[in-house]
This record gives C-alpha cells, structure tokens and sequence, in this order.
C-alpha cells in the first residue's frame, strides 16, 4: 500500500513537472518571437524613416502615445538620431511654439477608431498639421479590416491632415503601407515600400475639381461679381488671382449655398473672417487686414501695403479779377509807389538845380509830396515822352524809368498767359479743420467708423465725427465714389484711388485729388482671409510670391480698371464741367472799380485841403 501510493505519487509529479516545462518552453518560444518581431519593426521602421528623410529633410520627430507599448517597440524612441518630443495622452503641447515645426509626425495607436487620440494629436500640431505624419498601428495587417483602416483616414480628413501613412506591427515583413488622397473624394491606397513611387507624394499637385469654397465681397476694385446668362463670373484683381491659383491646382470654384444671397451686394470683411473660422469656407476672396487680429494664422502671406486717406474735391479755379489782385498784392504796390517816387523826386531836383531855382519853401515840400511828371510817368508805361536827355543824369534817370517799366510790363504778360492758360485755384484742404471751415464733409461707410477708430483712436473720431457723412450701406458708398459728387469727400484707399485717377485722365480737368495729408492710417497690410488650420494655405502663400515675383500681380491691377468699364461698374463719360473764358466782364474789374474810387476819394480830399489851404492864406 505504502508502495503504491509513492508511485502514484511519482507518477503526478513527474506529469506536473513535464507540464510545467512544457508550458515554461511555449512562453519562452512566444517571448523569443516577439523579441525578433519587434526587432524586424524596428529595422523596417528605420528603413522607411531613411526613404522619408531621403524625399524630404525634417531635423526633429514629434511622437504621440497613449502606452509606450503601442509603438510595437517601447524603446523605439532611443534609436531616433533626431531630437525629439514626446506625449502622452494627458500631455498638452502647441509643438509649433516648443519645437521646430520642420518635424516628421508620429503617431502610435491600439484602436483605429479611437477617434480621441486624433483629436488630441491634431490639437497638438496646430498650425502644422500638413507636416508628414507615420501612424503605427499595433496589430498586424490581416487582423486591420478595410472599415476600421477607412475610417481612421476619414478622422484624418475631417481634422485637415493632408499627407498621413499608416503601417502595423508586421511592417517589416510585409512591406505594405496604407495612405489616402482626398481629391477630389476619399481613396485609400495600399502601397509597397519596395515600389519607387514618393512615400508623400505631392496631393495638391493636381485636386481633380475639388470645390474650392470661396465668399466674395464685391468691393472694388478688389473682387466684383456679375452674371452672364446661369453663370457667375469673377472678376477685379484679387477674383484673377483666385481664379488662376484654382486653374493652376485644378479646383472648381464654388459659392456655397448657404451664401447664394450675396451675389448681389457687398459682404462685409467680418462676415467673410467669421465663415473661414467656422470652415463654412475654404477662402475669402476679400483683403482685409490681420493687424486687427489676435491669431495671424488666420490669414495667408500679406498681398498688398496699403494706406487709408482722404479723395478730396479739387479747389475750384480763382475768378479772373483775382488776378489784379494776387498779381499786385499790398507790398509789390508799396514797393512799385516807392522806387516811383524815389526816380520822380531826383528828376525834380534835378531840374530844380538845373534852373537854380531850388528853394526851401511851401511849393517844394508840395513838389517833394507830389513829385509825378508826366513824362516820366509815360517811361514808366514804356510810351514815348518828349524828354530832353541832355545830361547823364537825365539819360541814367531814364534808362531806369524805362528798365523798370519794362521790366513790369514783362512781369504782367507773363503772369496773365500762366493765368489764363493754368488758372490757379484756391489755398488747398490740408487739415481736418480746413475741412470744417470750406464747410465740407467726407462720406464713409458705417462699417469703416471701426476702422477710423482702430487707426487714429477714439478721441480722433469723437472730435471730427461732425465732418463725416455716415452712409449705412456699403453699396450705396461705392455708387457714390461712382458718381464722383464734388460737394463731399471721400475716404478711400491706395488700392481704389489709382483706378479713380485713370479714370480721370477722360476728363477735361480732374474732380478730385488724392490728399495724403488727410490720413487714416500710414500704412497697413492686406491678406486673404481663411481659416486657421488650412491644408491650402501654404500654397495660396506660395502662389502671392510667385504672382508678384512675375508682375502678374501688378498686371491683374491694371486690367481691372478696363474690366471695370466693360461690365458696366462706371463709363468714361467726361462729368467735369466745361468752364469757358469770358474776356472782361464787369465782374473782373470789380477790384479795379473799386481802386478807381478810392483813387478819386483821395484826390478829393486832397483837393479840398489845398482849397482850405488857399483860403487860410
């Protein structure tokens, strides 16, 4: 019995024993497989790294894990010969503020459709999330169904991702890689490493029709809408550039419905920020300014440099008889009266001596009072005279008289030619209180009195706000400037006064000039407004340089103002009124009539003074 129960004893040992190092020598075999299995990823992984630095250099890595264990390899980061950053999921990072954003992005994940760890690795690439991104999915390819690997992409697509490639766990012995191109829809692709095509191959190289949303705002000469027939034409400069940049990608330009309404007026600036933030467009075909932003990535690369002043009605023309008196102001007079005198009382001295009958008596303080001969007076006016140059005195006399004459004479044609030819015009607006006091006033639309404010400040516009015209609508401030009315000014910018001036050239004289004095702001910048994490606005930036670097740009500008004309936006009819010369009307010698009597109101007054004289004595 004893005997017995040791055997059996014996016999569940040894059973126990072959169990337990059969089981210890399957766990040992399983650890051995994965320790080559993440061996072979890690090597496959530094090859394909290799082939994505060889397309395009990046200096730095961004990882992002849930677990260490979810990049296959937990060690993976160690062999990265690159700086790096690296999170979790509870970390939170703006990597383009603390890091370098010429990165490659790397994602590891359990669960393609964990949707959250998307979210959170897009949170963390603002700014840059059309970077090349790697996604390691911590399962083998067979066991990843076409549903889960699609919808992964879709999550990628709804964040802006633009160039993402997802591998797995066995990466290394399959070679097989999956990304998508989302134009003009989704597709995925399942590609080979072993094939020589670009890892990241350029997707906005051609978008095969993707709608590009876009919201105009008709403000000209920047982008303007007309219809021909069913279709919508875009025009003015900016609506060329977006319409070559969609040519060039292969976009198709499309109006959202939701902004069917606004085919037919003016979009303010703020509606079209508001919906590129709210992604109900991709871009604004507006310029608007990100000086008045907190978040400039909001806008692409500045367009335009652009100042806001004042389009000022030209002084009308001085009447004619303000010629006597511009010509001959009060000290000229003085000056013409006193050399006059001067030449009139050597000449009667002269004589005097001459006779020798020079006395200090009544008749020379008269003579020296009133020394006027005629004669003398007829040199003046460069007319013949009778006298007798029989002494150098007489002859230099004369010959100063006559030089002085004549030089006023000159003087005189000279200055009524310019006049009539180039009438000058009244002392120029230089200042807001000029404004007031010519009792002008300058229109500008509602939505421009932020504008004012932003710029020159509260209190400017609190102590000039009575020389404004508010007009409540943008449209109806356009169809002004249109009509070019004289009795207002305009606020108007460096972008629309050059299309006013050529427009001017068809007239007889200009209506308005440009007057920098009256500023609003010295200079500012304009960009195209679109949302904040755009895949396309790298390229739209991209395409500005290129434009202006070829002088399209510029060409683009000059075009608008005949496309103005053609569609109807004003004609070049002269509206510059026809002032005719009328020579010598009574109005002219206003002045003149005026000197005259005052002439004879003296000589009155001086005749009674000798006639009182007279009688005393």
């Amino acid at each position: 019995m004893f005997y017995q129960l040791i055997r059996v004893v014996c016999f569940v040992s040894s059973w126990r024993l072959v169990v337990t190092n059969a089981n210890f020598q399957h766990n040992f075999e399983h650890f051995s497989v994965l320790q080559n299995n993440t061996a072979n990823f890690s090597r496959g992984i530094r090859v394909l790294i290799e082939r994505i630095q060889i397309e395009g250099s990046f200096v730095s890595y961004f990882l992002l894990r849930k677990h260490p264990a979810d990049c296959v390899n937990e060690q993976l980061p160690i062999n990265f010969d690159l700086p790096f950053m690296q999170l979790n999921k509870s970390g939170h990072s703006y990597v383009r503020g603390t890091g370098s954003s010429v990165l490659l992005a790397i994602l590891c994940l359990r669960q393609l459709t964990d949707k959250d760890i998307v979210l959170k690795f897009s949170g963390d690439l603002r700014h840059i999330r059309t970077r090349r991104i790697l996604v390691i999915h911590n399962r083998n390819l067979a066991q990843s169904t076409n549903s889960e690997i699609e919808t992964f992409f879709r999550n990628c697509m709804q964040v802006k991702f633009l160039h993402v490639i997802l591998v797995h766990r066995d990466f290394a012995e399959t070679n097989i890689f999956h990304s998508f191109h989302q134009f003009p829809d989704l597709q995925l692709e399942t590609r080979d490493l072993r094939a020589t095509t670009p890892i990241y191959p350029n997707r906005l190289a051609d978008v095969s029709k993707k709608k590009l949303r876009i919201l105009v705002d008709q403000i000209e000469p920047t982008t303007m809408l007309y219809e021909i027939g069913d279709k919508l034409i875009l025009e003015g400069y900016i609506g060329y550039f977006i319409k070559t940049f969609a040519l060039r990608y292969n976009f198709q330009l499309w109006l959202p419905d939701e902004y069917e309404s606004t085919k037919k007026h003016v979009i303010s600036v703020e509606e079209i920020r508001q919906a590129a933030r709210n992604d109900s467009i991709d871009v604004g075909a507006s310029l608007s300014t990100p000086q008045k932003e907190t978040n400039l990535h909001e806008y692409i690369y500045p367009v335009e440099f652009f100042q806001w002043v004042t389009m000022l009605p030209v002084e009308p023309q001085l009447e004619t008889y303000y010629f006597f008196i511009s010509i001959f102001p009060p000290t000229t007079l003085i000056c013409i009266f006193v050399i006059t005198w001067c030449l009139s009382v050597v000449y009667v001295v002269h004589l005097k001596l001459k006779c020798q009958n020079l006395r200090w008596n009544r008749s020379l303080i008269l003579l020296v009072l009133m020394p006027w001969d005629l004669d003398l007076l007829r040199g003046l006016l460069n007319q013949s005279t009778a006298m007798r140059l029989n002494s150098a005195t007489r002859r230099v006399i004369f010959i100063l008289v006559f030089a002085f004459g004549g030089a006023l004479n000159n003087f005189f044609s000279t200055k009524m030619v310019n006049w009539l030819t180039l009438p000058p015009h009244k002392k120029p607006i230089e200042t807001f209180e000029d404004v007031t006091e010519r009792n002008l006033q300058i229109q500008i639309a509602d939505s421009d009195i932020a504008e004012i404010k932003f710029y020159r400040g509260e209190t400017f516009w609190k102590n000039n706000a009575h020389i404004f015209k508010v007009v409540c609508m943008y449209d109806e401030f356009l169809e002004n400037i249109r009509k070019m009315d004289t009795r207002y000014g305009y606020l108007i910018d460096t972008l629309t006064w050059p299309i006013v001036e050529q427009r001017q050239m068809y007239f007889k004289h200009p209506l308005f000039r440009f007057s920098e004095s009256l500023y609003y702001t010295k200079g500012s910048l304009l960009s195209l407004p679109i949302s904040e994490n755009s895949m396309y606005k790298d390229l739209l930036s991209e395409f500005v340089l290129r434009s202006r670097e070829s002088g399209l740009l510029d060409y683009w500008y000059k075009r608008t103002f005949y496309t103005m004309v053609s569609i109807g936006r004003f004609n070049l009819t002269d509206l510059s009124t026809n002032q005719i010369h009328e020579v010598l009307t009574l109005k002219e010698f206003e002045w003149v009539w005026i000197a005259y009597a005052v002439g004879v109101g003296l000589s009155g007054l001086v005749f009674m003074s000798e006639l009182y004289w007279w009688y005393k004595s």
